[in-house]
């Protein structure tokens, strides 16, 4: 009896960035030459966390299936200095979309410049806005959150609050990892 494998319905994509994406990485490549990496099309999960994760699904749901245009990084800690979001002509004036994009770029202290689509570029009026954007987030210090949700010391991932539901300890909030009941590393909340 041999078996049958069944052709998965998934194909490449012939190209990986639209013509208008394709051009603007030109012109990034020309401005930032071996300053910075360029990353294009960077999902909002890999750049962004959302703290306490299980008290704030709403706000990681909005981050899902999202993505970046470019995200500049720096080439000796990879750290994200400016990130890039392409608009046509007819976004120009900004949907809720990129308010919240806006928003959340804003409240973590990384530049957010958007750039509508043209057929050509001035590469120094570009440089000129990216470091009036650099600028501006380097003179405003973010307050250092205390809202974080601790590492778990043995699986290295974000731990989430729960509660104790019976026991001596009932009714009582801590800290437990993802992976229970894999994992039953727990952390106690900070005492006020």
């Amino acid at each position: 009896m041999t078996q049958r494998t069944e052709a998965l319905p998934y194909r490449l994509r012939q190209e990986f960035l639209s013509p208008a994406e394709m051009a603007f990485y030109r012109v990034l490549t020309e401005m930032v030459r071996d300053h910075l990496y360029i990353c294009p099309k960077v999902a909002l999960l890999d750049l962004f966390f959302v703290t306490r994760p299980n008290e704030n699904v709403q706000f990681a749901n909005k981050l899902q299936r999202k993505n970046i245009d470019f995200l500049l990084l720096r080439r000796d800690n990879l750290k994200p200095t400016l990130a890039v979001e392409l608009d046509y002509p007819k976004q120009a004036a900004h949907g809720p979309t990129d308010n919240f994009l806006d928003n959340l770029f804003d409240s973590a202290g990384l530049p957010l410049v958007h750039v509508v689509v043209q057929q050509t570029y001035d590469i120094y009026s570009l440089a000129s806005r990216f470091r009036e954007a650099r600028a501006k987030y380097n003179q405003v210090t973010i307050p250092r959150q205390t809202d974080y949700s601790p590492i778990c010391p043995r699986c290295g991932i974000t731990m989430v609050l729960r509660f104790d539901k019976d026991g001596p300890h009932n009714g009582q909030k801590y800290y437990g990892c993802l992976n229970f009941p894999e994992c039953q590393e727990t952390v106690e909340l900070p005492k006020n």
